[in-house]
């Protein structure tokens, strides 16, 4: 059996080798992709393999980014560190998935499921309900450290996040400040966009702490938030319109897309 390894942690890799190396010491590891660009030229190259063992989060974004630009025939095994997210949707798609730190034996069980049902070649998947789950992140939680101390906020909880002075803060509704081990950049690709808007190059935003808006000289806007903020929250003329759109819940893309 070939496999192919998507995941951007190389010890994460190797112990996953190891591990399908004990479940069937003849599976070949064809390649380990490490970033979803890096994956997009691997599945242009359509190299035949078996399966796919594959993280939702890459180094440079997640993996569902690559099923809007090519067509996967392959059976996937999902893994992630994410608990309790859309497995509803694994499901309804019959995919399997497991849950890091991964398990010898529920391993073993995912490749005996994927040899029971093993799919015809003409094998599509409809990655749309995954990844709209996916999306809907609001159980994700992030670590941050005070002193010694090390501490979590779930992304529910968020009323709005601030990179100032070289530290990411999250401020929830509760008026909680927490430092975080995360830049905004990683931050946002794990935050629901239906909830949360990047306004800026230092604000992201939950809807809920939208207090007011209003408009501001030079075609922007200004919005005062709850818990307030030490600074004028600002978004820029070019942003809008995508800020408008997100408020009546239509699609929008992040500043770096």
């Amino acid at each position: 059996m070939r496999i192919v390894i998507f995941e951007d942690e190389m010890h994460n890799a190797e112990r996953l080798t190891q591990l399908l190396h004990k479940c069937n010491a003849d599976i070949e590891i064809a390649a380990v992709i490490e970033s979803v660009a890096e994956g997009l030229k691997w599945l242009e190259q359509k190299q035949p393999v078996d399966l796919m063992l594959m993280d939702i989060q890459l180094s440079d974004g997640n993996c569902f980014e690559l099923f809007n630009k090519t067509k996967v025939r392959t059976p996937i095994i999902f893994t992630t560190a994410y608990d309790g997210f859309a497995l509803q949707a694994f499901k309804v798609n019959s995919i399997d998935y497991l849950m890091k730190p991964i398990d010898l034996e529920e391993l073993r069980n995912a490749l005996k499921k994927y040899e029971q049902f093993r799919p015809a070649n003409n094998y599509t998947i409809d990655i749309s309900r995954i990844a709209e789950e996916f999306l809907r992140r609001d159980s994700t939680r992030f670590i941050g450290r005070i002193n010694n101390q090390l501490i979590y906020v779930k992304a529910r909880d968020i009323a709005w996040l601030q990179f100032a002075k070289g530290t990411t803060w999250a401020t929830t509704s509760t008026n909680q400040r927490v430092p975080l081990d995360y830049s905004l950049d990683q931050i946002e690709k794990l935050l629901d966009r239906n909830q949360f808007f990047r306004i800026n190059r230092q604000f992201i935003i939950h809807i809920d702490a939208i207090k007011k808006i209003t408009t501001y000289y030079n075609s922007r806007l200004i919005l005062q938030l709850a818990p307030d903020v030490d600074t004028d929250v600002i978004i820029s003329r070019e942003r809008v319109t995508e800020f408008k759109n997100w408020l009546e819940g239509k699609d929008y893309l992040s500043p770096d897309e």
